[in-house]
């Protein structure tokens, strides 16, 4: 079976959107939080292994990782950049002759790098569109989903309104 990954570099993602930059400037977790909901969002669709790296580069800690909605989030160690963690589980992946992968930056350095071990690069502000595509593509199913629910009320004739109401207060 071939396994598909998409690998994103979350803080690259942040910075290109415009919602989650205004967002990251008040609360840098809440960023992260939000990104990793509507990955899990569009990921709902598109079912990829996702991983999210987020760079721990000035914060004195071991490389840590957690799954958060389905979702692989890699946080980097002390002194090594998301690029870094991003290019390692690369070359990782396709040693294992995993046939998809796809990488999600803008960071120049890190596309040619990318190309260079066979894995495709999408753009941060293309993956935001389509992170919104999906938002969009999920409120239209909502709509469709409601306008196709059975309706709760059954259609009755005034005559038999009467004839339930006299039951209801017992006059038969």
């Amino acid at each position: 079976m071939i396994k598909k990954y998409t690998i994103i570099d979350g803080y690259n993602v942040i910075g290109q959107s415009s919602r989650l930059k205004q967002l990251a400037q008040e609360s840098l977790e809440e960023a992260r939080i939000q990104l990793l909901l509507e990955i899990a969002n569009y990921n709902a669709r598109i079912a990829d292994e996702m991983i999210v790296v987020f760079d721990a580069y000035d914060v004195k800690s071991h490389e840590r990782e957690e799954v958060i909605h389905g979702i692989r989030v890699v946080y980097s160690r002390e002194k090594e950049t998301a690029d870094a963690v991003i290019e390692r589980l690369v070359y990782e992946m396709y040693e294992k002759h995993i046939t998809t992968i796809k990488v999600v930056t803008s960071d120049l350095s890190e596309q040619h790098t990318i190309f260079g071990s066979g894995a495709l690069r999408i753009p941060s502000r293309e993956f935001i569109n389509n992170l919104r595509e999906e938002e969009i593509n999920v409120a239209k199913d909502m709509v469709k989903m409601d306008n196709n629910k059975p309706r709760t009320r059954i259609e009755i004739d005034q005559e038999t309104k009467e004839r339930l109401e006299r039951l209801r207060r017992g006059d038969y």
